[in-house]
């Protein structure tokens, strides 16, 4: 059995690549330092629960996914459909909160 830091931190890069994310991204939406990040995927430091989880909410997938070994089907063009819709609707709603800030003081 594959050692738990190892498994965490290679579906970590695994899942932010398939994301096409940088470590600065995933760090910044998941709330981490990019060195923590850094340190999390090549099983260097341990991440708590609450990081784990933070990780997962910023991939837009459950925590416990990151304990799993990847299956092949989590490769295919649906997944990254939905991360790509993901990354879509969070640019829409920057893009709202950006234009409210605008007409907020005008």
């Amino acid at each position: 059995m594959d050692d738990i830091k190892s498994v965490l931190g290679n579906n970590i890069r695994l899942l932010r690549k398939q994301a096409g994310w940088t470590q600065e991204r995933l760090a910044e939406k998941a709330g981490i330092s990019v060195p923590f990040m850094t340190q999390i995927e090549l099983s260097r430091k341990s991440a708590s629960l609450e990081v784990v989880e933070a990780i997962a909410r910023a991939l837009g997938i459950s925590y416990d996914r990151l304990f799993r070994t990847i299956q092949p089907e989590e490769n295919d063009i649906g997944f990254k459909l939905h991360l790509l819709e993901k990354d879509i609707a969070q640019s829409v709603i920057d893009k709202i909160h950006e234009r409210f800030e605008q007409y907020r003081f005008i």
